[in-house]
């Protein structure tokens, strides 16, 4: 089994009975519009990624539509909520803002480094410029010790 996944609808199934799915993907669109389903596990599985990345010691996938499998569940939770605040009439259930609420912390202590991530499969190429590692030296000038220099002048 693979370390890090790709959240699919299917395995939205999972965590909410088939018919209160099938009416978030399929009521209430725009004439035109597609299943938002697929955009909202796009932009939950990005959060997930950011969070990950706040903790410099992590390491990123290079499959940008990838999370570690450990993380499916507070995923799809995060997705559900989002996906249930597109129809005003459907309330969150008690169990599902806890669930979320849950997701959302589990997020931060990865964070914050106080829970590890699996490593991923296909480790993504290390950016340039990553504002999370700080500032290192790459060469310095020579400095040469005198007399003056030695005294504090």
């Amino acid at each position: 089994m693979a370390s890090w996944i790709e959240i699919t609808v299917d395995d939205l199934y999972d965590y909410l009975v088939a018919p209160q799915i099938d009416v978030l993907r399929k009521r209430v669109l725009a004439p035109g519009q597609d299943d938002p389903i697929g955009d909202i596990i796009c932009d939950i599985t990005a959060r997930v990624r950011a969070e990950i990345s706040g903790n410099q010691r992590n390491l990123l996938s290079a499959n940008k539509l990838e999370i570690p499998q450990n993380l499916k569940s507070a995923a799809c939770y995060l997705i559900l909520e989002c996906a249930q605040t597109r129809i005003p009439a459907l309330k969150l259930t008690s169990d599902q803002v806890r669930l979320a609420d849950d997701a959302r912390e589990y997020l931060r202590r990865i964070s914050q480094g106080e829970v590890p991530v699996e490593l991923p499969d296909q480790v993504e190429s290390p950016s340039l410029f990553n504002p999370n590692k700080g500032v290192s030296i790459a060469t310095s000038r020579e400095r040469i010790a005198t007399g003056n220099s030695l005294r504090g002048f």
